[in-house]
């Protein structure tokens, strides 16, 4: 029965025959819930979870049903065995694996029923959950404190969390973790422990009795890596876990069958350069460790995004995509002499070391007859996906998706299920950016990745080849995409809208435990959504899920007491719900919401802070003309103004994106403070405020020109021209500038921004609005109406088609979102409302940019 459609539905027809009257059993995309008809759940709870391998789910169901009917409670299963084994992926759901099962007890009887189930259920295995305590080490019931009904609430920062309230006014947040973690206010029933005095968290001292552990390079559900010291010689070491039954194939293939393979692969390769030594391989409970040399700080991955893509025409050089083909091509010759055939060469699994670069990670590696199933997605070629005998020319395939990876930054498109769609992609891109038959190093990248095996071949030879391959060219011209037209603009965005709406439609049936089922905000939530939107009202569809949106995001406002920001706060959903009320939509008046009068807010910033209410505000007082709402913007105007130190965010732990600068961009930098002013002075005409604005202008010029030179270096991220952080959410305002304060030297400053964009395009992986090209391509639309320049108009179209080389699907319906049910799918900040706003206005060569919520002009007087 496994993979048929009557084993997927086994699961709910074991529930349906097993739970009989007096349950209620519904039915969603992971979970099967049943709840007995008279049963009110409390908010929060001791909960017990039961682990499950795929392969023994359904008699596991059948073992506990009995039980579970027995004890009268509410509980929920994993819909099917294939939703086990997501489950269990550690990739999908990290914080899931094995809850198979979650049941919510009588909270009198927690001990002694999570005990009746642990008897029950002995002998049975599943693997470890992180988050929880185990019961009792010979079966897979576990328990820890969380959730029962939906808490989602909003913090101060606009985040929402799952929000535990303890007896004495105490919160903690009830979202699980790969830790253990408890609410100081409740002792465990099973230790007697208070609080979270015995939470986990702790990476070890030593492991292996005598590897003392560093540092950690990776936190994973599938187990974690180490960096460590080996205390006999002090020599340094990489440490990889493998945790027991995570990741397990329906050929009952786990982490620790591939450690082992990896194992066995590696001191078979003992003395080949460019492979990391086998040093040790040892158990600790279920788990097992292997222990290797380490072959340097970063990963190839890890190195592109820190100093910038590889260069083509520059032999020799440290930074040479030349040399490290060369250098990666000779280290592949080497394992396929020796009988390896790696099936997962990829960014990740590649080390550099200054000039060095080694190969790791054998985990799948097919050796001596033995090969174990996996797949990189984007990376393993077609033939890996159908699951055909290992060749060499999978290793090629690898090879040159790794390689363009390292001189573009771009990971292979790997949306949808088509596994030759990644080759397409990558084949149109590099015609895109080098033409139908490129030269050199690029050209043999072509042939590698090409469905030609004979060229494949031919290519890794020349690579090994000790000579230059500056004049070779592919074997074939390279296939073209289609460019992106006004009309093909329009017909994008139609199919965007339809897909929007279906997005939308699920986010308003979604069960109410969802985090999308609470977010009403412009960023993420249902604001955001319901603004771009509006622009489509005319169509009946879009009309009547306006309606619905409107009242759901009125109620769920209602629920989640949201800080006054701007694109993650009250501020944002007022904007949103006052528009909807400007064409006839009824609304909530109940969420609409000022800040109280001792409102201290997080910042001066766009996103959440003084200036994105500020901002909302005058939206709210040129379309009512309500003088409250000035009266809040002056208020936010002058607590900017009065400052004397900026309240900008701090910058975070981690180092900024090469080019950016935290305190200049407009998410949450000078640049979004700067906007709010400009507006403020340009609608009440006030002398102090139009001279704030203009030293906040001269300010962000003048950070604008130091950073435009990092932007066009070749090390720099794609955030430096990104809406959040970069040059296109800068230079907007620059043009606003420019036209409040008349200074053409402004405007001319933000075209220099735009052409630093438009270089940077090629390089962007995201899509979206926030973080991505879509933003990129927004501000060249409002460069574009703004200057009337057709080659902005131009350089907008060429936005559309970067995106279609990044987008799954069938030409008359491209992908650009993986998953629109899952949290960013249909959102403004990465999804769908974002990237149909783009193309909307590309299509119609302008109009209103729906979520930017930029100032639209001072208010004439009544």
């Amino acid at each position: 029965m496994h993979g048929s459609e009557s084993g997927d539905d086994l699961i709910e027809r074991l529930v349906a025959d097993g739970v009989g009257a007096g349950y209620q059993m519904s039915v969603g995309p992971v979970w099967v819930m049943v709840m007995p008809e008279s049963l009110l759940l409390p908010e929060h709870g001791w909960k017990i979870h039961i682990s499950s391998r795929e392969v023994s789910f359904p008699e596991l169901v059948q073992q506990i049903l009995p039980a579970l009917v027995a004890e009268g409670c509410a509980f929920k299963l994993a819909r099917s065995q294939r939703t086990v084994g997501e489950l269990n992926d550690g990739l999908s759901f990290p914080e899931s694996v094995g809850k198979a099962v979650t049941i919510y007890p009588d909270q009198q009887r927690v001990g002694v029923f999570a005990k009746q189930l642990a008897e029950l259920l002995r002998g049975f295995s599943g693997p470890r959950i992180l988050s929880d305590r185990r019961v009792a080490p010979s079966a897979p019931v576990y328990y820890r404190y969380g959730p029962f009904t939906a808490g989602w609430e909003s913090d101060a920062k606009g985040k929402l969390t799952l929000l535990l309230h303890g007896p004495d006014g105490e919160t903690f947040d009830g979202t699980a973790k790969l830790v253990y973690q408890q609410p100081p206010w409740v002792t465990d029933p099973f230790t007697g422990a208070v609080g979270d005095e015995h939470s986990g968290g702790q990476a070890p001292d030593t492991l292996g009795g005598h590897y003392r552990v560093t540092g950690g390079i990776s936190v994973k559900a599938q187990g974690n890596v180490y960096r460590a010291t080996d205390l006999r010689d002090g020599g340094a070491v990489v440490i990889k876990q493998a945790r027991a039954l995570v990741a397990e194939s329906r050929g009952e293939v786990d982490t620790r069958l591939r450690l082992r393979n990896e194992r066995r692969v590696l001191q078979d390769l003992d003395g080949v350069s460019g492979v990391p030594r086998f040093l040790d391989h040892f158990r600790h409970a279920d788990d097992e460790f292997l222990v290797t040399s380490d072959c340097g700080p970063a990963n190839l991955a890890e190195d592109v995004q820190r100093h910038g893509p590889y260069r083509t025409g520059e032999p020799g050089g440290q930074r040479s995509l030349d040399t490290l083909a060369a250098g990666l091509a000779r280290i592949v010759s080497d394992l396929h002499r020796r009988g390896v055939v790696i099936r997962d060469l990829s960014p990740k699994n590649v080390v550099i070391d200054g000039s060095g670069v080694s190969i790791i990670d054998f985990g799948i590696a097919a050796y001596n007859g033995l090969r174990l199933p996996g797949v990189t997605p984007g990376y393993a070629p077609p033939r890996q996906w159908r699951d055909e005998l290992p060749a060499a020319v999978d290793d090629y395939f690898a090879l040159g998706m790794t390689l363009l990876f390292a001189t573009s930054g771009l990971d292979p498109v790997s949306l949808g299920e088509d596994p030759d769609l990644p080759r397409v992609r990558a084949l149109q891109a590099i015609r895109s950016g080098h033409g139908e038959t490129p030269a050199g190093v690029i050209g043999l990248i072509a042939d590698l990745i090409s469905d030609d095996e004979r060229a494949s071949r031919g290519a890794f030879r020349r690579l090994l080849a000790d000579e230059p391959v500056s004049g070779l060219a592919p074997s074939r011209s390279l296939p073209a995409i289609a460019t992106v037209t006004t009309e093909g603009a329009a017909e994008i965005a139609e199919v965007l809208l339809a897909d929007l709406l279906k997005a939308t439609g699920e986010i308003l049936s979604a069960p109410p435990g969802r985090r999308d089922s609470h977010d009403v905000t412009v960023s993420s939530g249902t604001s955001g959504i319901g603004l771009e939107l509006l622009q489509h009202r005319s169509g009946q569809r879009a009309r009547q899920v306006l309606g619905e949106l409107v009242t759901f995001t009125g109620q769920a406002a209602q629920r989640i007491r949201l800080p006054p920001g701007l694109f993650v706060g009250a501020t944002g959903v007022s904007v949103f719900m006052q528009q909807a009320a400007a064409t006839g939509i009824e609304t909530l008046a109940a969420t609409w919401r000022m800040p109280e009068p001792d409102w201290q807010p997080e910042g001066d910033d766009l996103y959440l802070g003084t200036a994105g209410v500020g901002l909302g505000h005058l939206q709210l007082y040129h379309a009512s003309g309500d003088p409250v709402h000035l009266d809040v913007a002056m208020r936010c105007g002058r607590q900017i103004m009065t400052a004397t130190t900026p309240m900008l965010p701090a910058a975070g732990e981690r180092d900024p994106a090469a080019g950016t600068d935290p305190h200049t961009g407009r998410a949450h930098g000078l640049a979004g403070v700067t906007e709010f002013l400009l507006a403020l002075a340009a609608q009440t005409a006030d002398e102090a405020v139009y001279a704030a604005a203009a030293r906040h202008a001269r300010e962000l010029a003048r950070h604008t020109r130091s950073l435009l030179p990092q932007a066009r270096q070749p090390s720099a991220s794609p955030l430096a021209m990104s809406w959040c952080q970069g040059l296109a959410g800068i230079g907007p305002v620059l043009l606003q500038a420019s036209a409040v304060l008349d200074d053409k030297s402004l405007a001319s400053l933000a075209k220099e921004a735009a052409d630093a964009c438009i270089a940077g395009v090629p390089r962007f992986g995201t899509l979206g609005r926030c973080c991505g090209a879509a933003g990129v391509g927004s501000f060249l639309i409002d460069l574009a109406v703004s200057t009337e320049d057709e080659r902005y108009w131009r350089a907008a179209q060429d936005v559309g088609t970067h995106l279609l080389l990044r987008s799954a699907g069938p030409p008359a319906h491209p992908v650009f979102v993986k998953d629109t049910g899952v949290l960013g799918g249909p959102t403004w900040s990465q999804g769908l409302a974002g990237l149909l706003s783009f193309f909307r206005r590309l299509a119609r060569r302008g109009g209103p940019d729906s979520a930017s919520l930029a100032w639209c002009g001072p208010r004439a007087a009544v």
